[in-house]
Order: structure tokens, then sequence, then C-alpha cells
């Protein structure tokens, strides 16, 4: 089988995804494209497009390797459509060949009529267009798929899966001592930082020792700064900046709980997975992308609704540290044996196979939650 995964740029995550593919196909038979350089934005987070793996093709470098994509695009057994151009895979749809969409979710806000009128153009162009059964959706956080089914698309052709990355060894914590809780996002609206400091003051009202670390920076930190000075939270915050990807993997490891604050906005939130990974528990907002797959109540961390989390912080405050060291083990394990690039890679080959076989009733039957799991439509 012959698979090629289409993209925006490079990320660190999708070639991980990428490394396992390769892995479990032979490099000869895995391709991933990037159809544009890194943004500047990105690249001061640091992100980078040096990879050296020969499954890589830049559709942007040349005309040389613009022809390659395009042949991959052409003869593969299965397409995956990240962000990248519909008018380079429809010919292959509407030729009958297996392609997924794997993207997020159409809304980060509920449309109004008048926006939803306007997007009809956007909405025939990429999607009512290229409406054919073999044409199916790798849904980006359950919100994507259920943007797109409420309007029809993809009704019954939806299938979880979300980002992956490799997941490392996992790291003991010691379980005596104070709660360390770790925040890592740009200083975004979207991101709510100012949410963190509302957990830490909702911990410290209930008797909570803690402490939280904020890593990264933005348009925002300057009201975070302000908000820690006159809530007198100094000597309870540490702010680091950006940090390189091996910091923040630090971080990661000596911190016990790992707070998600994103709105709906969020279309998946990789950082939860990094920080699961690395075996914390996870405190994060029901209605962010990565949070109702990924975080399990009780069992990995928990989750609140946004502008109302006393109940879980009533329920948090109440946990003993070794009760939150036990959820972060089981992130870790919950990680490593269903979200993982290397599972999202089997499943995803073993799923194309019965969809190629015209096997739709087995491939639903295939997993219960994880990637590729059927998504049933209500």
């Amino acid at each position: 089988m012959r698979i090629v995964y289409l993209t925006n740029m490079a990320s660190y995550h999708q070639v991980e995804f990428a490394r396992a593919m390769a892995g479990e196909l032979s490099e000869p038979n895995f391709r991933l494209v990037f159809h544009r350089p890194v943004r500047p934005e990105r690249a001061q987070m640091g992100w980078r497009d040096d990879y050296p793996d020969a499954f890589l093709i830049r559709y942007y470098r040349s005309r040389a390797e613009r022809l390659d994509a395009e042949e991959w695009i052409r003869d593969a057994d299965v397409v995956i459509q990240g962000r990248f151009p519909i008018r380079h895979v429809r010919k292959r749809i509407r030729q009958g060949r297996l392609t997924f969409a794997h993207q997020e979710r159409l809304w980060k806000k509920p449309p109004s009529a008048v926006q939803l009128l306007s997007r009809m153009p956007y909405l025939c162009k990429n999607y009512y267009s290229v409406r054919q059964a073999n044409y199916h959706f790798l849904s980006i956080g359950p919100y994507a798929a259920q943007d797109l089914n409420t309007l029809g698309i993809f009704r019954n052709r939806s299938w979880r899966f979300g980002y992956s990355i490799g997941c490392p060894d996992y790291q003991a914590r010691e379980s005596r001592g104070v709660l360390r809780m770790l925040w890592c996002a740009r200083f975004l609206e979207v991101k709510q930082p100012l949410r963190a400091l509302d957990i830490l003051e909702g911990l410290r009202t209930r008797g909570t020792d803690a402490r939280l670390t904020m890593i990264g920076d933005g348009p925002l930190r300057k009201q975070v700064e302000q908000t820690i000075r006159e809530c007198g939270l100094a000597e309870s915050v540490t702010m680091t900046g950006w940090q390189g990807m091996a910091d923040i993997a630090r971080h990661m490891q000596s911190s016990d709980l790992f707070l998600m604050t994103s709105h709906r906005g969020e279309g998946w939130g990789l950082v939860v997975n990094e920080a699961m990974s690395h075996g914390c528990a996870v405190m994060a907002n029901g209605q962010s992308g990565a949070a109702a797959w990924l975080v399990e109540p009780g069992r990995t961390g928990l989750l609140y609704r946004d502008r109302d989390m006393e109940e879980a912080l009533d329920g948090l405050s109440q946990l003993d540290r070794k009760d939150i060291l036990s959820c972060g083990k089981a992130s870790h394990e919950s990680m490593r044996n269903h979200w993982s690039a290397r599972v999202a890679a089997q499943r995803i080959i073993r799923l194309s196979r019965h969809l190629i076989n015209g096997e739709i009733h087995k491939a639903r039957q295939l997993y219960d939650s994880g990637p590729c799991s059927h998504i049933k439509y209500r």
C-alpha cells in the first residue's frame, strides 16, 4: 500500500507521525508533502524545515518536487489531505480513489445565518462538489466532525484522529510537596492565559499549596503580568518566555498537572498530547478540541466548563498528590497505548485496507475509541 500525507508546512508532530507511517509501510511506500515554507511567526516559536527524511517532498521548492508530489497524489492508494488545496485531490476523489480530509473544526464561533450563507461558496468548493463515497473525514477533535456532519458533509464517513506524537518513557515524580502546575501556549485570547491564574487562585483559597509555571509569550503577556501583581501571586507564578522543545519536555516531566485553558476556538491543542505523554495529569476546558477525546475525568485528569470552574476546582482540591500522580501515570499509558504516532499509523493503514476493499461495515467496527474509531452522527 502506498500512502501520501499532504500538509501545509513542516511541523514536528506531523514528521513524527510520518516517521511512524514510513516505519509501518517502509519508506518507499510513503511520502509527506509540505505545501509551503514555515511561516515566520512559527519559525520564531522554534518550528523548522530542515528535516532530512527521505520520504519528504517540499512542493514549494522546485518544479521537480511539485511533479513528484502530483504523481504521488495521482497514483497513491491513499491520500491524507491536511491543509492542502482541494484542487490537488479533486480529480482522484471523483475517480473513486480513497482520500481522507484531515481537518480541524469549521467554526471557531457558532455561525449566524448570514455567516453560514457567506461561507456557502467555500463549502461548495471544498465539500459539496466532492461529496463522494470514497472521500472520508479524519476529524481533528469532536467538534470538527460535528460542524460538518450537521451540514450533511462526511456524515457516516467520519473517524476520530486528531494529532499524534511519539511517547517517551514515563518519569516518576515524588509524591510529596507542592502541587506543580504548568501552562504552555502563546498568550492569545483563544488560549485564555488568565484562566490559569483563576485556577491557581481557586486552589489557594481552598487551601491547596500550588505553584504555576507559564511558558510562552504573546500580546496578552503584559495583562497576565499585571494580574499576577494585583492578585499577589508573584511568589507562586514563574513566567519563562519561549522555551526550546527540550526545555518544555523537562518542564512537563517535572510537573504534576497541566492546564489547558483554551476556549472552543482551539481546534485541537497538541500540547495536551505532549503533557500527557510526559506523565502529567490534565485539567482542561471541555470545549477545547483535544480535551473531550484525550482527558478521561477521574482517570487522566479533570474537565471544566468554561467560565464555571468551581465544581472542577472543588474536585481537584480534594485530591491528594498521589491521586494526581496516578492520573499522570494513566495519562502516559493512554498516550502510549491509544494515541501515539505508532498506534495512529497502524490504525489508519488497517482502516484504509477495509475501505479500499469496500468493507465499510467492518471498518466501523474496528475500534471503539481512539484514532480511526467511527464517529456516529447524532
